[in-house]
């Protein structure tokens, strides 16, 4: 593990810029302060998930190794859980994490519902849902939100209490547009607006619980994905968001897909209304962003044997 600071500079990708309404934009350096795993280590396989609680502790899904892992703040590990196989806390394929209050919950792709550990990871329970989940994410005050994709109810953001009763729902999507998984990530800011990024669409989209969507933004010109065809099933072949985050200031990152100059490696700055403020390059493709409560960024590594820890400074 790699202890010393790094600080990667950061070029403003200006033919992208133009696709989004906004003014001048801020420069932002990148400092490596924690990286856990890489090809010679055996702490990660190829990690998926990843949440981070507020005494500064990482849980980590490790796909190739079927567990969920807890690191403490300097990257250490604490424990880990889990196997292969479809019984109690067991994963076939491990997909994302949060963490609300005392518990960890974790996403099975192959689950209609959130099974749930403590903080040192015992396992407790699975809270069943109507569908199978595509993302998950700890509410501000409380709480989960999770997009629950079924064929005949598509298009949801389900409200949870802490015990996995919905409490409020969000529909996004009033049709059937096939039935793909894993095409929204999802991201909350601290007042309560929703950010959904859309993987085959160019569109981000802001809804406000009271007001409906507030609005949508394309980062690529409204570009429409091209298409294949796969035993008489048209699917889409291009990429535009993998995934969104919000900092604790309400900034929305979008980590761009095969549409950007540099491939899950550019991630487009909004600010609440929408406008484009900055774009930063990773110096490694990643799937997916996470912020903690001290806005370090989290990022994918070594094609998912490492993690990284970065400090964000804006000039």
């Amino acid at each position: 593990m790699r202890r010393n600071a790094r600080i990667i500079r950061t070029a403003v990708a200006a033919l992208l810029a133009a696709a989004v309404p906004g003014g001048a934009q801020t420069a932002v350096r990148l400092e490596e302060v924690l990286s856990i795993g890489g090809p010679a280590s055996e702490a990660l396989f190829q990690w998926t998930g990843l949440a981070t609680d507020d005494q500064g502790a990482l849980y980590v899904l490790d796909a190739m190794d079927f567990a969920v892992k807890k690191f403490d703040a300097r990257g250490r590990l604490l424990n880990k859980a889990g196997r292969r196989g479809q019984g109690p806390g067991e994963f076939t394929t491990p997909r994302w994490l949060a963490v609300d209050g005392e518990n960890v919950y974790a996403v099975d792709q192959s689950v209609a519902g959130l099974l749930v550990f403590d903080r040192d990871l015992v396992y407790l329970k699975t809270i069943p849902l109507p569908g199978l989940v595509e993302a998950v994410e700890a509410r501000p005050g409380g709480g989960l939100a999770v997009v629950v994709s079924a064929f005949d109810a598509p298009g949801r953001v389900l409200f949870l209490d802490p015990d996995g009763r919905t409490a409020g729902e969000l529909r996004y999507r009033e049709k059937r547009e096939g039935f793909l998984l894993d095409t929204v990530s999802l991201a909350l800011a601290p007042g309560g607006a929703v950010y959904l990024g859309f993987l085959f669409q160019d569109r981000i989209e802001r809804w406000d619980l009271s007001a409906g969507r507030s609005w949508s933004r394309s980062l690529f010109g409204g570009k429409a994905s091209e298409t294949t065809n796969v035993r008489g099933f048209a699917l889409p072949k291009d990429t535009f968001i993998l995934d969104i985050a919000v900092d604790s200031l309400g900034r929305v990152y979008a980590l761009g897909g095969k549409q950007a100059r540099n491939r899950a490696r550019d991630v487009f700055v909004l600010d609440a209304s929408g406008a484009l403020t900055a774009v930063l390059t990773l110096p490694q493709p990643s799937h997916c962003l996470h912020f903690d409560s001290r806005d370090f960024l989290y990022v994918r590594a070594e094609e998912g044997t490492a993690l990284k820890k970065f400090r964000l400074v804006f000039d």
